[in-house]
């Protein structure tokens, strides 16, 4: 979502109003040389246990820092509770699949702070009494942090613009801009938020989304009126409709293939969701070395930007014929529009790429693995349970493929005829992303202007 801000026009749009100050905060330092180049600061995202101390002596500012982390693992657990009863006073079906997950892929789930154990619900998880007394004391004053509070102080600002409303990291932000006073602008990280992650944070004067399916489950499940809701579309998705994209024969120079050749992207998922992708990779190239894809096919591995470990994951498909593996690239999103753009068939797992292809008119294929050696609801398929990803699971304008048979034909078809399908996208482009138009940073930043106003 940071990289959406930043490398959108939202940034700099923000940046030409005039006595306007910004001051960006995030998670990477690789983001700070993008802020400054658009005349705004940067400053790292507050965390307890790598923050430094406030000049006290090395062994108070160790102790300090302790206390603080403590603190900060006590509001995450608490999150967590709220995050479990939320989902389940909710009743959403993805979140109650994935409890029946096996305790070996639950821990993987626990490890980024989502509550896939029953005893976060623990007593009474449908209670709404003690769910909101719940929330009051996860955003009370303790989940105050100094340096927040300092950064508030010095910057002193009009307004608080924060994306993913519904994470534990955001609570210091939110808690200390509420209590002086500063409006929250939000803005809904991804499309399958309003159902994953809990209860959104107070203090939201008014919040920004992708189209009516996400404004409609904020009314609905969050209720938030919907005349402070806005719908702007995809930032990231601007890029990809605004001419800018690199041509076909630049994206080949690039990946180091020729400009005759066509390819298969494989967009791989983080490795908490694609733990089955690489077996499923290293198949898929055995099935083209033995013929059953045109000779001219190239496969292109694009490692997710967030896998640290996409060295044993994928190295060894490194230098194999016919296979490019494009390390982790959080650069910019012409890079990412490029070689989506250019795809013959885009496959990945549950992703939000498969919505990217479907804006750029690229026939793709979503993987929902039927893996018959795992439990059923620990199989990659059970991931079209979830509630943003079930509606398009019988959606027409992408294929779907539970094994490795039905993926490679599937891939056959597309490569055969390509406006197979077409149809069918326009129909998700419609339903799915609104408004493509490359005008979402442009709209974002007059709500913004409206608030401030």
């Amino acid at each position: 979502m940071a990289r959406n801000f930043i490398q959108s026009d939202a940034l700099a749009l923000l940046s030409m109003r005039p006595g306007t100050s910004i001051t960006v905060v995030s998670p990477n330092p690789d983001d700070r040389a993008v802020v400054l180049e658009a005349g705004a600061t940067w400053v790292p995202y507050f965390h307890p246990r790598r923050w430094p101390g406030d000049g006290d002596p090395l062994w108070a500012g160790g102790v300090l820092r302790w206390f603080r982390y403590l603190r900060y693992l006590a509001g995450l657990a608490l999150h967590m509770s709220l995050t479990y009863r939320f989902n389940t006073r909710c009743g959403f079906r993805g979140f109650a699949a994935r409890l029946r997950q096996s305790w070996q892929q639950r821990k993987t789930y626990l490890r980024e702070g989502l509550p896939m154990s029953r005893l976060f619900g623990f007593p009474w998880p449908r209670s709404r009494c003690l769910y909101e007394l719940m929330y009051r004391l996860y955003y009370a004053k303790w989940q105050c942090f100094g340096p927040v509070d300092s950064l508030l102080d010095e910057l002193r600002p009009d307004l608080v613009i924060m994306s993913m409303v519904q994470t534990h990291m955001v609570t210091p932000y939110a808690v200390a801009a509420v209590r002086k006073g500063v409006p929250i602008f939000g803005i809904n990280g991804s499309w399958d938020q309003p159902t994953t992650k809990g209860p959104l944070c107070p203090g939201l004067r008014r919040i920004a989304v992708q189209n009516e399916i996400v404004r409609d489950e904020l009314v609905l499940h969050h209720g938030i009126a919907p005349e402070h809701i806005t719908i702007i579309g995809w930032l990231q998705m601007d890029t990809f409709v605004r001419g800018i994209i690199p041509d076909r024969d630049a994206v080949c120079r690039r990946l180091g293939m020729s400009p005759g050749q066509r390819y298969v992207l494989f967009a791989a998922n983080a490795p908490r969701l694609g733990l089955h992708e690489p077996e499923v990779f290293r198949d898929l190239i055995a099935r083209r070395h033995a013929g059953a894809l045109p000779a001219d096919v190239v496969l292109v591995c694009r490692c997710h930007p967030q896998d640290r470990d996409w060295q044993r994951r994928w190295g060894w498909a490194l230098g194999v014929e016919g296979v490019i593996v494009e390390p982790p690239d959080l650069g910019p999103l012409e890079h990412l529009a490029s070689v989506v753009r250019h795809a013959s068939v885009v496959l990945a797992s549950a992703g939000s790429i498969n919505l990217d292809a479907v804006a750029l008119d690229t026939p793709t294929i979503g993987m929902a693995w039927e893996d018959e050696r795992l439990p059923y609801w620990d199989r990659p398929a059970r991931a079209y349970e979830l509630e943003h990803l079930a509606e398009l699971r019988t959606s027409r304008g992408m294929m779907f493929a539970r094994n490795l048979d039905e993926l490679v034909s599937c891939c056959s078809s597309y490569l055969t005829d390509s406006s197979v399908d077409a149809y069918g996208r326009e129909e998700l482009r419609q339903r799915y992303l609104s408004r493509l138009d490359g005008k979402a940073a442009a709209r974002l930043v007059a709500e913004v202007e409206a608030v401030l106003s």
